[in-house]
């Protein structure tokens, strides 16, 4: 269902209105507002943080087109264990796929303009940070959330599955990745504000150019899979759970 901004608007959680239609992001990330790894926030009290009123944010919501949203975008509707692999294959898949690629230019662009550019140093160090930050994130929600989340999703309905095996308790891992996800957003803001919202300099290099390309399209990603985890599969997790 397509989300209909009223009085109540304001009292909703960033994430629950990017969760209801995906457009939104698009909104919040033109304005500066977080709507994935601080999606918990009241659209108040993301306006307070972005120094943004309130009636500058709703307006531009209620100018979204009133047409329906694309079937692909309605991952609130999807089922638990169908979403779960959407992120596994799709956004795991992508980091594993690019992440190598990006760090090899990053540190070729490092050593060959960091003396032009001291600021490329300091990218590098954020952006290999962000990597080990990544990878072992992944290992930990593949080895010990997301199993737990797919045997919720086979137990829905199931006494003899639900009462098999280890608890199925995911509260503490999920507050765990949520928190990880929070560190992995202040190492993007890095990235963004090191290298001027990814715009290149004028004299830039091609591989320069490729390697902001990539940061971005880096960024874009991972606020779609921390917005799809942290403002949906993960509550739709913990009602199974509960």
């Amino acid at each position: 269902m397509k989300m209909a901004f009223d009085d109540e608007t304001p009292a909703l959680t960033v994430g629950e209105i990017v969760a209801a239609d995906i457009r939104t992001a698009e909104v919040f990330k033109r304005l500066g507002i977080d709507f994935c790894c601080n999606g918990k926030r009241t659209l108040v009290e993301a306006c307070g943080r972005a120094n943004l009123p309130i009636e500058t944010v709703v307006e531009a919501l209620h100018k979204l087109p009133a047409e329906a949203r694309r079937s692909s975008e309605k991952f609130d509707e999807w089922e638990l264990g169908f979403l779960a692999d959407y992120v596994l294959t799709v956004h795991h898949g992508y980091l594993y796929d690019n992440l190598p690629l990006i760090e090899e230019l990053v540190l070729k662009v490092a050593a060959k303009h960091g003396d032009r550019y001291p600021k490329l140093h300091l990218v590098q160090q954020a952006y290999v940070a962000l990597k080990a930050d990544l990878l072992s994130h992944l290992q930990k929600e593949e080895i010990a959330l997301f199993p737990i989340i797919k045997e919720l999703a086979a137990a829905k309905g199931n006494p003899a599955i639900a009462g098999a095996g280890r608890p199925l308790s995911i509260k503490a891992p999920i507050d765990c990745m949520e928190h990880e996800h929070q560190d992995a957003g202040l190492l993007l803001f890095q990235l963004r504000e090191l290298t001027d919202e990814y715009s290149p300099p004028a004299d830039a290099c091609n591989s320069h150019r490729l390697m902001l390309a990539k940061l971005a399209e880096l960024e874009a990603d991972l606020m779609q899979h921390i917005h799809l985890e942290n403002n949906i599969l993960f509550p739709k997790a913990l009602a199974f759970g509960n």
